[in-house]
């Protein structure tokens, strides 16, 4: 018995997006404001917001720099800065240095000093886990209303804190790069990008700041290339990873002012660029310098517009000596390198 053929139904394509495609409307794309001399090195003004972001380089090259910069913005746009520090090198001096709205405070029952401000601060977090667990806590009160703000996670840094199987003792590298990708990749991740859709209430972003290590040169002529500390979970799911420094090593030099014979740096030369770009494809970089007031561009006329902006820094620190600012020639200052062809 001969088979009927199939009827089939005539759809026009706009049913057929209907019923197979999904709209999603999203807010518009905008930025944490870095200043204006980042955003001519780099084509891009900061950390993009509502997405995961990454400051990724050698040691002192600029990272917590950007990231207190970040902070500043977000207060100036009420939206809250949570600070989770691992590094153990963080210093609220520093931060109201190039900015931040804090005061330092004492805690009228006890005596303990303390700063104050509008943002959140969490130090003592002894494995990767404990400092996941807070993100969720968080991001679970916003949704319950009992955080009533938009959000800026600023994590200084992920590559200083092992998973709690390696704190034990009893794992290592590898254990804590699939920690990450777990806690990280499969949940926490999606919480941060979905505040994007139009239809949520808030907008929460995420910045890392990471340390690397190098990767052994696969052949001979070949460069070493930079990697992020915890495996590549991270880095995938970042929208902007910005690059501070060079690949093999920090490449920075200083910028040095003298007085009475004394010289006294005062600023550092680095390179600051865009190495992965998700939202508009731009990539680029340049040199500029990281003052203890934020970045400038790397020309003799912008050192002495800063020292004149700043000419009240340069009285207390110098004792009002008058100064003459140079600017070094390119010496790189060398740092430890972290070969490895391991995680």
């Amino acid at each position: 018995m001969a088979k009927r053929a199939l009827k089939k139904k005539t759809l026009s394509f706009d049913d057929l997006k209907k019923k197979f495609s999904s709209r999603v409307k999203y807010k518009e794309q905008q930025f944490f404001d870095l200043g204006k001399t980042f955003q001519e090195v780099c084509g891009i003004a900061g950390p993009a917001m509502g997405q995961i972001n990454m400051f990724l380089g050698h040691s002192d090259t600029g990272k917590t720099t950007a990231l207190i910069k970040s902070a500043v913005d977000a207060q100036k746009k009420n939206i809250l800065p949570v600070f989770l520090i691992t590094e153990q090198k963080w210093s609220f001096e520093y931060a109201k240095l190039l900015g931040f709205d804090c005061e330092q405070k004492v805690d009228e029952e006890t005596g303990e000093l303390y700063w104050d401000g509008f943002f959140i601060d969490k130090v003592g977090f002894n494995y990767i886990e404990q400092a996941f667990d807070y993100i969720t806590e968080l991001l679970d009160a916003q949704e319950k209303g009992d955080l009533p703000y938009d959000l800026l996670f600023l994590w200084d840094s992920i590559g200083t804190i092992p998973c709690e199987m390696s704190f034990n003792g009893k794992g290592g590298n590898q254990h804590t790069a699939r920690v990450i990708s777990e806690k990280w990749g499969m949940g926490l991740a999606q919480r941060i990008t979905s505040s994007r859709k139009e239809d949520s209430p808030h907008t929460n972003t995420m910045v890392f700041v990471n340390q690397p290590w190098v990767q052994i040169p696969e052949g001979f002529g070949q460069k070493p290339k930079i990697m992020p500390k915890g495996g590549n979970s991270i880095f995938l799911s970042s929208a902007l990873v910005f690059l501070f420094g060079n690949q093999a090593n920090a490449g920075t030099s200083r910028i040095t002012a003298t007085t009475g014979g004394k010289k006294i740096t005062f600023a550092t030369r680095t390179k600051v660029g865009v190495t992965k770009n998700h939202i508009n494809g731009i990539s680029y970089a340049d040199r500029l310098l990281v003052t203890p007031h934020g970045f400038i561009l790397d020309t003799p006329n912008e050192v002495k517009k800063y020292k004149q902006d700043y000419s009240n820094y340069w009285d207390v620190l110098l004792d009002g000596s008058s100064t003459e600012a140079t600017l070094e020639e390119e010496t790189v200052i060398g740092t430890p390198v972290d070969y490895s062809d391991n995680l």
